[in-house]
């Protein structure tokens, strides 16, 4: 018993410790690029002022065609969204989920691509809980799944015409942490849309199993080297490059360790040197030398409405009666940037990524309902994988249980190749694959090659004609020649 307790206390002090460096760490990067001690300009902030009123008045278009909406859930609380679409139609329905420090506003270049069919599709981007105009939850835990679940299957009964269900077809698009939550409810909860695309971010479940397979190797090949020290002493150096990729992703996620940290530090990194932290995501996002950054609009994304934006209201309600508004965890946010960054963060602290998700009895009927309409011999909805079968379901833990696309950039700058990529397709079912971008990194929607890609992707299967193709990755190679198939189920 004392020797486990010693062993949790040196894990938690490694952890904290590990964390505390890389806040120094971060901190001194922002002085030694000599973003800390710069103060914005009164031209600074009156264009924040002008992108934050464009993106968060709800009584103007956020970007060309769209509207601002709200959806309250069961709990109570309210999601922000914007949609192209205010009533039912008989077109396929596409719901964008976005990831960290972004917004629904993330998709705003996306949006504007050729390729994406606006005219021929419903289009929800809608903002994560405690992001963008969303409600503030108390913890992002499987809370966040069951909100989203729940959301998407409302925007369902919202925009696909009860006349026509058979013809439509729903289909989630998710980066970042908009992946990482598309990726369990594509495996605890499949029936809720048609096709999930997903794009840089990990597979938990699958980024777990690669640590542990890499831990046991590297433990059993030290063992070697334990029992003959001087016959085995090669087996030292061969457990430590088996452990290689997973030091590498630690490295790399080093940011993950600060957001554990107690709040006073957490928050103060989400407002040293001037944002320097989300700043800092921004540049990566758009690249040098992008003729399309904007700073003051893209922190504007992030941080979601002001106070200023707090005080209107949407034109009509969404019960077509009552105008909405923001709720008062928005406004709280809007005040304090640093409880916006908490707020952010929460998703790495609280397991909306790894917790055992219990879903609610209206949630169960509401995947039942579409588990049974999906299954009717007349149902032309969504395509069932082959790992559906309950027969199947249990061969690896956390199967995505939808066709699946994934198109990753392989200049990831958090995820290795090695521990989020590699084997990631023993975890797809049938009609899924996956799609390398070589000059690409992790901000697949944001950068224009790679998101070039991705509308052609979205709009060869979403639009309102969209016929099977015998690989994405084809359709793809026409944009981005270079984009490379890795798996196809």
């Amino acid at each position: 018993m004392a020797s486990s307790f010693f062993r949790k206390a040196l894990k938690s002090v490694s952890f904290y410790a590990f964390g505390l460096f890389n806040w120094f760490l971060f901190l001194g990067l922002f002085v030694r690029s000599g973003t800390f001690f710069k103060k914005d300009s009164e031209q600074d902030k009156l264009q924040y002022a002008i992108a934050r009123d464009r993106f968060w008045n709800l009584s103007k278009a956020p970007f060309p065609g769209f509207r601002h909406f709200f959806y309250t859930l069961r709990n109570g609380l309210q999601l922000h969204y914007v949609s192209n679409r205010h009533g039912p139609s008989s077109d396929n329905l596409i719901v964008f989920l976005h990831g960290f420090p972004d917004s629904s506003m993330m998709w705003r270049h996306l949006m504007q691509e050729p390729a994406i069919p606006s005219n021929e599709a419903t289009i929800v981007c809608v903002d994560l809980p405690g992001y963008g105009g969303s409600d503030s939850f108390k913890k992002y835990d499987t809370e966040v799944l069951e909100a989203l679940a729940e959301f998407v299957i409302a925007m369902r009964e919202k925009y696909i015409s009860a006349d026509a269900p058979d013809s439509a077809r729903t289909f989630i698009v998710g980066h970042d942490w908009g992946c990482a939550l598309g990726f369990r409810l594509a495996s605890e909860a499949p029936c809720i849309a048609d096709r999930f695309t997903m794009t840089n971010a990990p597979h938990v479940e699958h980024a777990l199993a690669n640590k542990d397979r890499l831990l046991n190797s590297a433990s059993k090949i030290f063992k070697q080297f334990k029992h003959s020290p001087r016959r085995n002493f090669g087996c030292l150096s061969k457990s430590l490059n088996t452990l290689r990729p997973l030091l590498r992703q630690t490295l790399l996620m080093g940011y993950i360790f600060v957001f554990n940290l107690p709040p006073i530090f957490v928050k103060y990194m989400g407002v040293a040197g001037n944002y320097s932290f989300v700043r800092g995501a921004h540049r990566l996002a758009y690249g040098r030398g992008s003729t399309e950054y904007r700073v003051q609009e893209s922190m504007a994304a992030s941080f979601g409405p002001g106070p200023e934006e707090c005080k209107t209201s949407t034109l009509l309600g969404t019960d077509g009666k009552d105008a909405d508004t923001y709720g008062p965890s928005v406004l709280e946010r809007a005040k304090s940037p640093k409880q916006a960054f908490w707020n952010m963060t929460g998703y790495y602290r609280d397991g909306a990524a790894w917790r055992p998700w219990t879903k609610s009895l209206e949630l169960l009927a509401d995947l039942y309902s579409l588990e049974e309409a999906a299954s009717q011999p007349n149902s032309l909805g969504r395509r069932r994988s082959s790992v559906s079968n309950p027969l199947f379901a249990d061969l690896v833990k956390g199967s995505v249980k939808a066709p699946t696309y994934v198109i990753w950039g392989e200049q990831e700058q958090a995820c290795s190749r090695a521990m989020c990529l590699d084997g990631l397709g023993d975890y797809l079912g049938k009609d899924s694959e996956i799609t390398i971008l070589p000059r690409s990194g992790h901000w697949t929607p944001v950068a224009p090659e790679s998101r070039l890609a991705l509308a052609t992707a979205i709009g060869s299967y979403a639009a309102k004609d969209a016929t099977p193709m015998p690989t994405m990755t084809s359709e793809v190679q026409k944009v981005y020649p270079d984009a490379a198939l890795v798996v196809k189920k």
